[in-house]
């Protein structure tokens, strides 16, 4: 009796057959095989003329239209062939939503009547053997639900985007999840252009023990404030520099702050209050697809490049599936985690019972346990199982967090003292680890902000060596970096983490954000998509839209609503009407660190408008390779003249692949656009060639009109210029 067992990918269907031996043929589907129709053409002949044509799905009864892209035609004659030959098929494409709608597309194409589903967690001999011996009926639940899904990302996206390629850009998209993230940068970005800093002091002093630490002037009695006054710090105010209200502290200039550092050098300070206290530091939980793609930061790799070095682990054999939302380890995997300490470090290394996490995000679904090394032990080291470069790092983390999750909490004794030297009150804190429970895996904290503290008594006195004074700033909010856009996402509910390193990569794709460093910069384009559907359709972008929808799907899943019902409350008694109202109008958006500058759109992309009173009114093109986020008032004569060029930096958007083939809010191809008489699409905005890196300055709103003014006179004799040399011309996309 010969069995096909159908997969989603080559390396799996190897791996896969190797364990299954003779009887068993083991295919690949290459992701799926059927979707929506990419453009109009590809609708079969009988639903050319429909109104609903360019969508594939009748927004009535929202009945999807389902093709075989040309791509995979080769393929499913192949499955097909296959099929005819064997006497039994199984379907083992992933256990997830996606993975359910692919085996089902895949029994209609086979003609399979009574399909079964092989579901596994780790491709190891032991788990596939019990997939063969107790395979399941299609869940229809889960394919509603994803079809659900599906049919809601063509309609907000087709009918969203259209609205963008009129008042922003041609070429450019828009989706529920994407936009929703893209949100959360443009409101971080903004957030930062408005920002001005304050400024405070910081005052130190080297106490004169063995060993030395560092104390830091808190608080300072005078005439005026005989009782103490704290010193200003940088949480005591608010983003538009001022102090946050009720506070009452102490602002120094440096002619006091220098005063207070002479009042401190050489004289004795005692020790007035010692207080001790034990931190306890529990071990981080095993890794979900989420905290994986957060954690894979401080191995070097993007959430993207995570997910995609897990899905060859997983195919390899050598973790356990890597969707999945729970924390938690099966009865095995806690035997095997809590063997793996006691052999690394003995019996005592884990505690008497196993640890066992739950998750705390409100949309989990927790189908499948966290993701660990395969199998039921012992585990290999990455060395042994020949593992290298990526594969190797990021197994490594799975390993260590895995492992970790079991053992013993981490102990420190922290000490915090507090001196009076004169009219000045000091503190400082240091602790010391005294059992090193899981960090003797992973590796302790950096502790060199917190170093120990010598054995001091109060009463204890000792001379003080002053530092100079440091005038500080305040900081602007910091900018999203992958890991912490992927922890935002998860935390308001965009998304799910199967799809977080996927729109990741689209924001890069479509031109709204750049790499600047670490972090996540937007770029004129997405800052524009931004203002317009913030203007006109701010449900698309209202971060519990996608919460709320991927709740409605776990609803159809469960069983609780049908999916017609569902998607009529989410689209035509939701979106749809505000969709249809929206306005077609040129997106505008002011930028508040630069008076009198806006960002408009144009045939050609954005433009830079500078409007200040007495002046005449500028408008030229934004150059491609800056970012408005670090633009200061200085720039604006080279943006004016057309001559601006950035100074350092790469700026470049970083690009990739997405998931299995189904973008998850992609907008019409360009054929559709020229059907419709719309025109070829364009790119939204190309990658910056370059960015600037210049410290904003302090918004000082005087001094930036003035430059602002001047930049417009030094111009405005000068014909508006069209970027040539400067702007790199925007190429085609051959679709969304």
């Amino acid at each position: 009796m010969s069995t096909l067992v159908i997969v989603e990918s080559p390396a799996k269907a190897k791996k896969i057959a190797s364990f299954l031996g003779a009887g068993y043929v083991v295919k690949a589907s290459l992701g799926h095989v059927r979707d929506l129709p990419a453009s109009k053409a590809e609708l079969p002949a009988r639903y050319q003329n429909e109104p609903w044509a360019n969508l594939g799905v009748n927004p009535e009864t929202f009945v999807p239209i389902y093709v075989v892209p040309s791509k995979k035609a080769a393929t499913v004659r192949d499955l097909k062939a296959a099929a005819a030959r064997a006497d039994r098929v199984l379907f083992a494409s992933d256990a997830d939503r996606e993975g359910e709608a692919i085996s089902w597309h895949l029994s209609r194409l086979l003609g399979v009547k009574d399909p079964q589903r092989m579901t596994f967690t780790e491709i190891t001999k032991a788990a596939l053997l019990r997939a063969v011996a107790h395979p399941r009926p299609l869940d229809l639940q889960l394919v509603a639900a994803q079809e659900a899904r599906r049919v809601i990302d063509r309609l907000v996206g087709w009918e969203v985007s259209p609205l963008l390629w009129n008042s922003v850009g041609r070429g450019l998209s828009a989706g529920r999840v994407q936009s929703a993230a893209l949100m959360l940068l443009a409101a971080r970005e903004l957030a930062r252009m408005r920002f001005v800093p304050a400024a405070y002091w910081l005052i130190r002093a080297d106490a004169q023990t063995s060993p030395p630490f560092v104390a830091t002037v808190v608080a300072v009695k005078s005439r005026e404030f005989p009782e103490g006054k704290a010193l200003a710090r940088a949480s005591d105010f608010t983003p538009d520099g001022a102090l946050k209200p009720g506070v009452d502290v102490l602002q120094l200039n440096a002619e006091r702050a220098a005063a207070l550092a002479a009042h401190l050098d050489g004289r004795a300070a005692s020790v007035t209050q010692v207080e001790q206290s034990e931190v306890r530091v529990r071990p981080p939980p095993p890794l979900t697809t989420s905290t994986l793609q957060q954690a894979a930061g401080r191995v070097g790799m993007g959430a993207k490049a995570a997910m995609d070095t897990a899905q060859r682990l997983y195919e390899g054999g050598h973790i356990t599936y890597h969707r999945t939302d729970s924390p938690a380890l099966s009865d095995e995997a806690l035997d095997a985690a809590r063997t793996e300490a006691v052999r690394l470090f003995g019996a005592g290394a884990v505690p008497e019972r196993p640890r066992q996490y739950a998750t705390r995000s409100a949309g989990a679904q927790e189908a499948h346990e966290a993701i660990r090394p395969a199998g039921h032990g012992p585990w290999h080291s990455a060395d042994e199982l020949g593992l290298g470069g990526q594969d190797a790092a990021l197994y490594r983390l799975i390993y260590q967090r895995t492992v970790a999750s079991q053992m013993h909490d981490a102990l420190y004794d922290k000490t915090s003292v507090t001196l009076h030297c004169g009219a000045a009150t000091l503190t400082a804190s240091g602790r010391v680890l005294t059992q090193a429970g899981f960090t003797a895996l992973t590796g302790a904290e950096d502790d060199a902000a917190d170093p120990p503290l010598p054995a001091l008594t109060v009463g204890q006195t000792f001379p003080l060596k002053a530092r100079k004074p440091e005038e500080k700033k305040t900081s602007a909010p910091t900018r999203y970096s992958e890991a912490t856009l992927v922890k935002a996402m998860e935390q308001a509910g965009i998304g799910r983490p199967s799809t977080y390193a996927q729109t990741v990569n689209t924001l890069h794709l479509r031109g709204y954000a750049v790499g600047l460093g670490k972090h996540l910069a937007v770029t004129a384009t997405g800052l524009l998509v931004v203002a317009y559907l913030s203007r006109h359709l701010p449900d698309v972008l209202e971060r519990t839209l996608t919460a709320t929808m991927e709740a409605g799907l776990d609803e159809i899943a469960g069983g609780q609503i049908t999916r017609v019902a569902y998607l009529t409350r989410f689209w035509t008694n939701g979106l749809a009407p505000a969709v249809q109202g929206a306005r077609r109008e040129a997106a505008v958006l002011a930028l508040p660190h630069l008076p009198g500058a806006s960002l408009i759109a144009g045939l050609q992309g954005p433009r830079l408008r500078l409007a200040l009173p007495d002046l005449p009114v500028r408008e030229v093109p934004w150059p491609s390779h800056a970012l408005p986020g670090e633009i200061t008032a200085d720039d604006l004569p080279t943006l004016l003249a057309g001559t601006f060029q950035a100074t350092a930096g790469t700026g470049q958007a970083r690009t990739g692949q997405s998931g299995r083939g189904q973008t998850g809010s992609a907008a019409p191809s360009q054929k559709r656009a020229r059907r419709t008489g719309k025109g070829a699409a364009r790119a939204g905005a190309p990658a910056p060639e370059g960015t600037t890196a210049r410290t904003k300055a302090t918004r000082a709103k005087a001094s930036k009109t003035t430059a602002a003014r001047s930049a417009a006179a030094k111009t405005e004799t000068q014909p508006a210029s069209t970027g040539a040399g400067t702007v790199r011309r925007r190429g085609k996309k051959s679709g969304i």
